[in-house]
């Protein structure tokens, strides 16, 4: 071999050797921290944002099937594909798990006990809420890297199983730590996004959000779990848990800012619905479901421009935003349904199409009718929980940088929701107390921190005070909603009384209003499909096509009416 050959053959190793050196170079990701940065810190941002991100696409799934918002449909088989759950299912073990499981031992030798809490807490949310959504899940061989890159499932109450363990393992840490028996390094202050947990306090914060979790899993898993009574009681029974049903400051909420741009930090909902100049551009993207609508504005009483003499939902100017503030606008071509009677299956009290007053403009659940352009007419998400506007009667349309300018909220779990799920066990478990007054005392609850979330994100408009619904208005909502329950004559019909104002209580947390629908058929009363031969109710999702498609161990497709281990309801759903 001569010496050129020689030369060009060093040459050609020495380049690619450069060459894969750049590569790999390439494949670290500048927007994920690595063990290398040994910070745990530095890893909270991405597990936060992994985690809301499971959060929300859950959420809105949930939303979609119990008639909050939009389902197209028009059956249920349609109406979603394998790779609309590529996101959440890659977000979770490639975003979440991934950088938990890296900050977790790094966190432990900092001696930060509440990062450490904060991660498994999260970890432990979407494992559950994986089960919740697809049943058996890869997890026992998960993120193991180039050790096991075909997972196998394990057994969803596996998972649910060590997800448990998990909160069991937050919640007596933090413990130690709030009381001052186990030191402390320094604590994530701004870069907890929940809490702002900069001392023993909000040690204890993640120590009680724990708990709660803890009472939700159990709740989840009652009908498959004789002993959940006990531990449900045994939760409920302890003073931190008792301490967060006194005010709002245990609620465990992801929090958006008002920052629009680098980042932009403000709520998916806001960002969704309000943009352009409000002028010409400004137009809504979702829309709200006609159920949804009904239910609070003309359920218990109609809604009224005139604030006097609105009977609806003390929460319904909150919750919602109406562009228009009467049906001036409504035609055959820009609502179609309007020329068509209700489907033959529908009862005589279900809503169809518009409330027919003051501008509501929805969507049929499985309206899959051309769309028109009514970007600019749709009701559309208020101040809460997405940091929307406030409805004043301003009947203009939505615009970028108005009202609270995106600065809301997730809501996970509230005081309220505990307060509904003690009257659920109550009336299914047998668990002592009055489930008449923890529901009243969750209804209360709602409402209370509905109307006081503008001022706790320093919103601020003359005419709030205006519509601001008196004490009398709630007295007479918290009545009617009690007279209801006394005229019940069965624990079950109780129940879903409980059930219906814990679905009205949830706005923003679809997770919640899917798997208490799942659990108990209630409330009863949904808005039915438009089409009578729309199939099985989704009690589980497709796999998604990451999963399938890139996992050779992978089972095969679920049927969307395979129920989760947990959802022994026998209720056909619809």
């Amino acid at each position: 071999m001569t010496l050129k050959k020689i030369s060009l053959i060093v040459l050609t190793v020495a380049s690619l050797m450069g060459c894969t050196k750049t590569l790999d170079e390439l494949l670290v990701n500048p927007n994920g921290p690595t063990p290398a940065s040994a910070n745990s810190d530095l890893y909270l941002p991405v597990v936060q944002n992994s985690f809301v991100g499971v959060f929300n696409t859950a959420s809105s799934y949930g939303m979609s099937l119990t008639r909050m918002v939009v389902w197209y449909g028009p059956t249920y088989n349609q109406a979603y594909s394998p790779q609309d759950f590529d996101g959440v299912w890659s977000t979770a073990y490639t975003g979440l798990f991934k950088h938990a499981n890296t900050l977790i031992p790094v966190a432990q030798k900092e001696k930060k006990w509440v990062q450490v809490g904060m991660a498994k807490l999260m970890k432990a949310y979407a494992m559950m809420t994986l089960v919740d959504m697809f049943g058996d899940v890869p997890y026992t061989e998960a993120n193991l890297g180039l050790d096991q890159t075909n997972p196998a499932l394990s057994k969803g109450s596996d998972v649910y199983a060590a997800a448990i363990k998990l909160l069991q393992e937050v919640s007596d840490t933090l413990d130690l730590v709030a009381t001052g028996r186990l030191a402390h390094g320094p604590y994530p202050g701004f870069y907890d996004n929940f809490y702002g947990a900069s001392n023993a306090t909000g040690a204890g914060r993640w120590a009680t959000a724990a708990k709660l979790m803890l009472i939700r899993a159990y709740m989840t898993t009652r009908r498959v779990d004789n002993g959940a009574k006990a531990k449900i009681e045994t939760l409920l029974a302890n003073a931190n848990v008792i301490a967060s049903l006194s005010g709002t400051a245990a609620d465990f909420e992801f929090k958006y800012s008002k920052n629009q741009a680098n980042p932009n930090s403000r709520h998916p909902r806001y960002n969704g619905n309000y943009n352009g100049n409000g002028t010409t551009t400004g137009s809504a993207g979702d829309y709200i479901g006609t159920h949804w609508l009904y239910a609070l504005a003309s359920e218990k009483g109609n809604f009224s421009n005139t604030f006097a003499n609105d009977k609806s939902d003390p929460r319904t100017r909150f919750y919602l935003y109406r562009q228009q503030t009467n049906q001036a606008n409504v035609t055959s071509q820009s609502v179609s349904c309007i020329v068509s009677a209700a489907p033959g299956h529908y009862t005589a009290s279900m809503p169809y199409c518009l409330l027919g007053f003051a501008g509501f403009w929805g969507r049929d659940h499985g309206d899959n009718s051309g769309i028109p352009p009514d970007g600019n007419l749709r009701t559309t998400w208020g101040i809460y929980p997405a940091g929307g506007e406030m409805d004043l009667s301003q009947g203009s349309r939505v615009s970028l940088n108005r009202g609270g300018l995106g600065a809301g909220i997730q809501p996970i779990w509230q005081s309220s929701f505990t307060e509904f799920l003690r009257a659920e066990a109550v009336l299914t478990l047998g668990v002592a107390g009055s489930a008449r007054s923890f529901l009243e005392a969750g209804v209360r609850k709602s409402i209370a921190k509905v109307i006081g979330f503008p001022a706790s994100i320093g919103y601020s408009n003359a005419g709030l005070a205006a519509v601001t619904p008196t004490t009398a208005m709630i007295d007479g909502y918290v009545k009617k909603v009690l007279d209801a329950y006394d005229a019940a004559a069965t624990d079950n019909e109780r129940l879903n009384i409980v059930m219906k104002e814990w679905y009205i209580a949830l706005w923003g947390n679809g997770a919640d209003a899917h798997n208490n629908y799942r659990r108990t058929g209630m409330p009863n009363n949904l808005q039915f499909p438009k089409l009578l031969a729309s199939g099985p109710y989704n009690r589980s999702f497709y796999y998604p096509s990451v999963y399938i498609n890139l996992n050779k161990n992978a089972a095969a497709q679920n049927a969307i009416d395979k129920k989760v281990f947990w959802d022994t309801n026998p209720a056909v759903l619809r």
